[in-house]
């Protein structure tokens, strides 16, 4: 019961900001990438606790899933998909973002986290592997606002 809870979550989560900022996902070679951002605070502590995630309001989550179409608009986790992101910021700075992969019933996420300044805009440069298809590069920027945790 609590694993289906974590999920609509997190789910609903995804689908408030997709709604907010346009649909957050690029499909590619038959797969879709969705992706998602935001100040970690918008977490429950519940929801953090239970993933080991720290609420602040200079950290934000990314939020990354690999699905597959398949026919009548359906789309499946990829199992085996594997992703590396870097992070930049406008001074150039890049860091590798470790990415943890949560399992879940019919769900696969990777998430991570970075720490920001106010007002600071960070590039997410996003690599999805998946056995015997060639790698897919996407990359997109968000602003984040720091917030009271």
């Amino acid at each position: 019961m609590k694993l289906r809870f974590t999920t609509a979550i997190i789910l609903g989560l995804m689908l408030l900001f997709s709604t907010a900022q346009a649909d957050q996902k690029v499909v590619f070679n038959g797969y879709e990438l969705h992706y998602i951002a935001f100040n970690s605070t918008m977490l429950t502590p519940e929801i953090a606790a239970q993933y080991g995630l720290v609420r602040s309001g200079q950290r934000a989550l990314l939020n990354l899933s690999v699905l597959e179409q398949r026919r009548n608009d359906v789309a499946v986790p990829v199992a085996n998909a594997e992703v590396s992101v870097r992070v930049r910021n406008l001074l150039g700075q890049s860091n590798r973002l470790e990415m943890r992969v949560i399992e879940e019933q019919n769900a696969r996420y990777f998430i991570g986290t970075v720490s920001f300044d106010d007002r600071e805009m960070l590039w997410f440069d996003i690599v999805v592997s998946i056995p015997g298809e060639r790698d897919f590069e996407y990359s997109f920027s968000q602003e984040f606002w720091e917030e009271e945790g």
